[in-house]
């Protein structure tokens, strides 16, 4: 019976008005909590002074675009309005969703996110050096690929890259680790040392994220290729093809995803976040080294200046 319903987030309940709620009882009936349409009070809803409650599994597509166009509205008005936290927290949410809910929704919606973005960093400079820099209480996976999204759009805007550029790269900062949400979770949330052959099944994730993409049919190849292709080195010292051949997108996104956890998180449990300055040296020797573009390196450096 339960596979017929899915889960809905405590934080999102609110902006489920227009879909049925369902609760199940002690006997794993599913009962009718509120009706279409309906809204839940507002003490209640702050309070959290409800049950566990799911929707239908066949309202979710619509549900997650009518959520999709809810977390797009509030992303905007917070990006116009309100400061660095609150954008925080409805980027974190929008990312959220669109690493778990339908991808195909994802597809038509990301890149008006992406707008919001674009044309919120424009008017407010401070926001693309900040909203990076903020810790996040979304779990390890959304908290990264916020943070990725952040660099990102943070190089796009001070190199003057188009909006459709900067859309393919937004989408694929947001995507390009979309495959950890098919491995083990004891393979992404932790900081200590993978064997080996838990490494090789780790890898597996550029190539799941890949097909995952390919699979929806919404996405244009370049997002694609930089979740299969992130990870690649041009001295062939990457995955997970070793290969040479590596599209500029991909080799933005991998760049940023290498200064990351150096510069935010830190890259074990007994190692503290490096200061920009530090993380960028020992990024640069990776780049001396051959693994990374000299040039692409020289402009990350001047967008974080």
């Amino acid at each position: 019976m339960e596979e017929n319903f899915i889960p809905v987030k405590k934080s999102q309940i609110s902006l489920f008005k227009s879909f049925p709620l369902f609760y199940f009882s002690k006997e794993n009936e599913p009962l009718l909590y509120k009706k279409e349409g309906e809204r839940l009070k507002d003490a209640r809803i702050k309070t959290k002074q409800f049950p566990d409650l799911f929707i239908r599994a066949s309202d979710r597509e619509n549900a997650s675009h009518a959520l999709f166009k809810t977390m797009n509205a509030h992303l905007e008005e917070t990006v116009f309005s309100q400061g660095i936290v609150p954008i925080r927290q409805a980027l974190s949410t929008l990312v959220q969703e669109a690493l778990e809910g339908p991808l195909n929704v994802s597809g038509k919606m990301l890149p008006e996110t992406i707008e919001i973005l674009f044309q919120g960093y424009n008017q407010n400079k401070i926001l693309v050096k900040s909203l990076a820099k903020l810790s996040s209480s979304s779990d390890k996976l959304v908290e990264h690929s916020v943070n990725i999204l952040s660099l990102t759009m943070q190089f796009c805007t001070f190199h003057h890259f188009y909006q459709t550029k900067t859309q393919t790269l937004g989408v694929s900062a947001i995507l390009h680790d979309i495959g950890h949400t098919q491995l083990p979770p004891e393979l992404h949330n932790t900081k200590t040392r993978l064997s080996d052959t838990q490494f090789k099944e780790f890898q597996t994730h550029t190539t799941k994220g890949y097909q995952t993409i390919i699979d929806c049919e919404c996405f244009t190849p370049e997002i694609a290729m930089v979740a299969l292709a992130h990870h690649e080195k041009l001295d062939g010292s990457g995955y997970p093809k070793g290969s040479t051949d590596i599209s500029e997108e991909a080799q933005l996104i991998g760049l940023i995803d290498a200064y990351e956890p150096l510069a935010y998180r830190g890259t074990s449990r007994h190692t503290a976040p490096q200061k920009p300055f530090n993380s960028l040296q020992i990024l640069k020797n990776e780049v001396i080294a051959g693994k990374y573009s000299r040039q692409m390196f020289v402009n990350f450096c001047s967008c974080l200046a």
